[in-house]
């Protein structure tokens, strides 16, 4: 089987490895296209890498106008030279959709892995997928409905998170030893994001909350990979947060309740089973332009998928110490509720191997 890829991001260039390595399970693959280092080592003929293709913002797009077109050119040259089977295109959409009707051009069997969240902005994309792919893989439950009302054949396959979730500690007393905390104590976990603007915008509120928890609780800020830890230490030395690197899943786990920053570490969360505040803060011209773009009433994951809030939302000026304190009160005074909320979020994708159930459909397609 001829698989031509296209991955552009990191995160792209992960989801399309573990799907490969489920299709390569079901059939004899040649992997043709774009990606990172682990397309790589499953054997992909690379023309161009995610560095390469990580252009955000529309000064990088102008900028790259000669690096794009010759991209453009390239890839399709390689459709003549190759011929698959099967054009994956993974996430990535304003490239994606744009190589999409290059390939249907082709006659290219098109299928589409982690469906643009057309449901948050850009809805008039459904056009374009409409007319040129022919499977669309969603990764959130209620996407499928929302595609096949505008007659694109779609199908929810579960979300690419789970086959990331790996933990470093068998048990919350390891985990509890390897940081030096109370076992008898709770734990909340602090998970301020992974970009610098993010943590210093959250990071100092959530330390200035931990002080009114700090007889009863124990404190863990998760290190995100490429943070460096200095940044973190930075916030968190002579106060009680401990730090946390290589081990963020275990944070969420082994907390009671988590503090998160807004973004994938929310379903993340949610997939532990863990209650959590979501909070996020950026800049003022950010906060307009977002909510002139997005069209969602909330802005975490849990709360979009339920259609209602069963986790509390701290934006902008609301996301302050007072208003995590009240909200950290309110979870625990009323904690099977917000369990029970977070339990039936973990059911919708717990079941579900989605790299698997992926890789079963585009065998059948083919």
């Amino acid at each position: 089987m001829k698989v031509f890829m296209i991955a552009g991001e990191e995160s792209g260039d992960i989801h399309g490895s573990n799907l490969i390595r489920q299709l390569q399970k079901l059939a004899d693959v040649s992997l043709y296209g774009t990606g990172g280092d682990n397309l790589k080592s499953l054997g992909q003929e690379q023309y161009f890498i995610t560095d390469q293709m990580t252009i955000i913002g529309l000064d990088d797009i102008v900028s790259n106008i000669p690096f794009i077109y010759r991209m453009f050119k390239t890839l399709e040259e390689k459709l003549d030279e190759v011929k698959p089977d099967v054009v994956i295109l993974v996430d990535y959409p304003g490239f994606n959709l744009r190589f999409a009707k290059k390939a249907h051009a082709k006659n290219c069997k098109v299928v589409y892995y982690i469906a643009p969240q057309v449901w948050a902005w850009h809805y008039s994309r459904v056009h374009k997928i409409k007319k040129y792919i022919d499977k669309v893989f969603c990764i959130l439950p209620f996407e499928e409905e929302l595609f096949k009302q505008e007659g694109i054949d779609a199908t929810y396959v579960g979300n690419p998170v789970v086959d990331n979730m790996k933990y470093t500690f068998a048990n919350r007393s390891e985990f509890c030893k390897y940081l030096s905390l109370d076992e008898n104590k709770e734990i909340i976990g602090l998970l301020p994001g992974s970009r610098k603007r993010e943590i210093s915008g959250l990071l100092p509120e959530m330390i200035k909350a931990s002080e009114h928890f700090a007889d009863n609780f124990e404190f863990v800020v998760a290190k995100a990979a490429g943070v460096d830890a200095n940044v973190i230490k930075g916030y968190t030395d002579n106060t009680k947060v401990k730090m946390a690197e290589n081990c963020t899943y275990d944070v969420m786990k082994y907390s009671k309740l988590a503090w998160v920053c807004s973004g994938t570490a929310t379903l993340e969360t949610a997939l532990n089973q863990t209650p959590m505040i979501l909070l996020y803060k950026v800049g003022s011209l950010s906060w307009f332009i977002g909510k002139m773009l997005v069209k969602t009433k909330y802005a975490g994951l849990p709360n979009i998928i339920e259609g209602r809030e069963i986790i509390p939302e701290l934006l902008q000026s609301d996301m302050n110490a007072e208003n995590i304190i009240n909200k950290t009160e309110m979870i625990l005074n009323n904690y099977g509720k917000f369990k029970k909320d977070i339990e039936n979020i973990s059911s919708k994708f717990n079941q579900i191997d989605p790299s698997k159930k992926a890789a079963e459909e585009i065998l059948s397609i083919i």
